[in-house]
């Protein structure tokens, strides 16, 4: 499966892109069964019934929520030099490119490395989140709602990463290789300061497709503020239009 292939398969549909920061506890995700759903990494766990999941992170591997991504029938987008000749045992995958590898300090220097179009590769890597948003355009939607996009730790004292760290420790998942996830390590390849200026920068370079051909709502009660905010309350309302 190639990604050009699908190209405006779902031309002028809504998605719900959901990722897995900490603000989705709060959010019940049944109500998105009959809507067209996205899970990047571990917000599978939210959405097992994904339409779709995406990643750039092999890492993804080594948790055991991967195994719902293994089960289900859903289209899987993977970065192409990360998990080429690493997913060959699943269905219905489509490999992606990059332009570039977004990394502070040297991060912003090529504006165009985040311009949406509707060829491939896709825009720089920072976040796999991005990601997502650039294949959902691809793929011709019109609305784009994000959900669990924080781009911080929760502020209610816990500081949470993870909507999932809220969960019991029986049902939490876990990383079956590499270091054991916990408050103290929740941190590794995590910048909250390069995640917002990533985006901000995004919708800069954007700012017409944005505002002309291309709608993105926040759902999500994070730290980034580039996107038109919705309250997460609404999204019943959306899903009804």
């Amino acid at each position: 499966m190639k990604l050009k292939d699908l190209k405006n398969k779902y031309e002028n549909k809504m998605i719900f892109i959901v990722g897995s920061g900490s603000s989705l506890n709060a959010v019940d995700t049944n109500d998105l069964k009959d809507s067209i759903v996205m899970a990047v990494n571990g917000g599978i766990l939210k959405v097992p019934f994904a339409n779709m999941y995406v990643s750039d992170d092999i890492g993804v591997k080594n948790w055991s929520y991967f195994d719902i991504v293994k089960k289900s029938n859903c289209i899987k987008f993977f970065y192409d030099k990360k998990f080429s000749g690493k997913c060959d045992d699943l269905k219905n995958v489509c490999l992606y490119s990059h332009k570039s590898w977004f990394s502070p300090p040297d991060t912003y220097n090529l504006p165009d490395g985040l311009q949406l179009t509707k060829d491939i590769p896709i825009i720089g890597a920072r976040t796999s989140f991005a990601s997502a948003l650039h294949i959902s355009y691809i793929l011709g939607f019109k609305t784009i709602i994000l959900l669990g996009n924080d781009c911080q730790l929760s502020q209610d004292g816990k500081k949470y990463r993870y909507f999932f760290q809220y969960w019991n420790k029986d049902k939490q998942p876990y990383r079956l290789k590499g270091t054991t996830f916990n408050k103290q390590t929740q941190n590794q390849g995590f910048d909250n300061k390069a995640f917002i200026e990533y985006w901000e920068k995004f919708c800069e370079v954007n700012k017409n497709i944005l505002k002309y051909e291309l709608k993105i709502y926040d759902a999500s009660n994070g730290a980034l503020n580039c996107f038109e905010k919705i309250d997460i309350k609404d999204i019943k309302n959306i899903i009804g239009k």
